[in-house]
């Protein structure tokens, strides 16, 4: 479709899409064709074939065993009919300051990632590989100390993985001031893209987001059913999340992110 010259500023901003647009340029290198079939699974193939990789694809959580953890308390599975909790989904805009019970952020790292059956998840992933990690910043959680924290889902622990000026740090990498204040905790999803890019190669990437569409949008619904307000987050400077959560911003990087209120009043 044409646009008429009148809306060109208005869909493109005062400059024109550059003819090599990196969004564009990546869509194109992820989309799948026919004629290149052969190239395009050829980590199929290759999982298909090996049985250590099939092994080491499904464990995928990261873990540091020298790290402290703190156990987490079984999910408080309240009663809530999913349509009730699609209808009154909101993001939230302003936080109280309440602290968040342990059990209640357990419950809402379950629904995001937990682990159910055959060491499947509670979200779908493109062949199984769930190519995620979930950390948590935390500020107002009890039994938690203020800082970064990893979940391990297998395990049911949150690895402590750093405290000291974490809550600082993540006030500078969020992109709008003021957002986080009275929040007890930000939820980062965070993809190793190899982890599916192996398989799927470039359209690998596409399923990590999608998949980290999927855990949030758990968490947001979960975060519904129990009255804890929660606002999804996609404006944070990258370079600075990742170094607060330890990641390298290539092989891996923070993709999208919950803020979550405290227990309501």
């Amino acid at each position: 479709m044409k646009v008429q010259p009148a809306l060109r500023s208005v869909v493109y901003g005062d400059e024109n899409v550059a003819l090599d647009d990196p969004a564009e340029a990546y869509h194109e290198a992820s989309k799948l064709y026919p004629s290149l079939a052969a190239r395009q699974t050829s980590g199929i193939v290759r999982l298909a074939s090996s049985p250590t990789l099939q092994e080491a694809s499904s464990h995928a959580v990261r873990r540091n065993l020298q790290l402290p953890a703190v156990p987490l308390p079984a999910p408080a599975r309240r009663r809530v009919s999913l349509w009730a909790a699609l209808d009154r989904r909101r993001s939230a805009h302003a936080f109280g300051g309440q602290p968040l019970r342990l059990q209640t952020l357990a419950t809402l790292l379950d629904a995001g990632y937990g682990v159910r059956g055959a060491g499947r998840r509670t979200v779908p992933s493109g062949g199984a590989l769930y190519p995620l990690e979930l950390y948590v910043c935390s500020r107002r959680v009890a039994a938690l100390s203020a800082g970064v924290s990893h979940f391990d889902p297998e395990r049911r622990v949150l690895e402590l993985v750093r405290t000291e000026d974490a809550p600082a740090d993540l006030d500078a990498a969020c992109a709008l001031p003021g957002l986080l204040d009275g929040c007890s905790a930000v939820v980062f999803v965070c993809a190793v893209f190899w982890r599916a890019r192996f398989k799927y190669a470039q359209r690998g990437y596409r399923f990590a987001l999608l998949e980290a569409g999927h855990a949030v949008q758990n968490i947001l619904l979960a975060a519904t059913a129990l009255d804890i307000a929660a606002l999804p987050l996609g404006g944070f400077y990258d370079d600075r999340v990742d170094v607060l959560l330890g990641l390298n911003g290539v092989d891996d990087g923070a993709v999208y992110g919950v803020v979550l209120g405290g227990e309501p009043r």
